[in-house]
């Protein structure tokens, strides 16, 4: 009868996680002003007994609706966990936009950035990431860009129990870029402001490896007063998580503290 009751919870927070996700994307789904993407990403990581997190990220990313770019990546980043709650990144990202009929772009992104990780309750847990990076491109002015992110996570499942729903995600994340060129900062084709609104669920994998999925909103835009130059996207991420060697557990493990959408 317990194992009974268990499932049946188990069905409700799913069943809940499912129709949240629903309510958010069928409208942007729909939107005719909006445009939509596909990101899919490779996300291996290693955990060292000292603190020390490795992560690659390999990713491409398109539009749903035609063929006009694509998006290749690859970000490496290092993670330090300086106690149970704080932790210092670092990285680089590598991208490479093959446009249609325009001139191709390669974009090179270094950051750095600090989390912050606490506990609510045993399965509720909210995370708050600020990172600063510089963005050095080829067809477009290089700039500064700030990003502040919180975001909350509830565990449905441990990760050890393999082929189950393990964790569903909420986060909020904001963008400020500070360009160079003052000149070009003033362009109505320069993108100021963004934010991010994401809603993801996890599903875990044997030997410790999961998958997500994520629905993410993105406004963008111009300096000044909003206007009919705003941009907004929706993008559908897939994301898996392969682990290199053995799974280790040090300050960072399970908390996911660093990963943030980039586009």
């Amino acid at each position: 009868m317990t194992h009974n009751k268990e499932i049946i919870f188990s069905l409700q927070k799913i069943t809940i996680s499912l129709l949240l996700i629903l309510c958010f994307s069928t409208p942007a789904l729909h939107a005719s002003d909006k445009e939509q993407q596909l990101v899919l990403e490779v996300y291996p990581q290693w955990y060292s007994n000292d603190g020390y997190t490795l992560q690659g990220n390999i990713g491409i990313q398109k539009v749903f609706e035609n063929d006009d770019w694509v998006k290749y990546y690859v970000k490496p980043s290092v993670s330090y966990g300086l106690d149970e709650n704080w932790a210092l990144h670092g990285g680089l990202g590598l991208y490479y936009t093959d446009y249609k009929e325009n001139d191709n772009n390669v974009e090179t992104r270094p950051y750095l950035g600090v989390s912050h990780f606490y506990t609510l309750t045993e399965k509720w847990k909210l995370s708050g990431y600020l990172r600063v990076e510089e963005r050095f491109q080829d067809n477009k002015e290089d700039s500064t860009r700030l990003r502040l992110r919180l975001r909350t996570h509830y565990t449905m499942n441990p990760l050890s129990n393999e082929e189950t729903w393990h964790k569903f995600t909420f986060g909020i994340e904001g963008f400020k870029s500070y360009y160079h060129d003052d000149n070009d900062a003033d362009s109505q084709d320069t993108y100021d402001r963004e934010s991010h609104v994401t809603l993801g669920l996890e599903r875990s994998l044997r030997k410790k490896e999961k998958l997500r999925f994520e629905l993410a909103w993105k406004y963008q835009a111009p300096p000044g007063e909003i206007s009919s130059s705003d941009s907004n996207t929706v993008y559908f991420r897939i994301q898996y998580y392969p682990m290199w060697g053995k799974r280790l557990s040090n300050r960072l493990t399970d908390k996911a503290v660093d990963q943030a959408i980039d586009q």
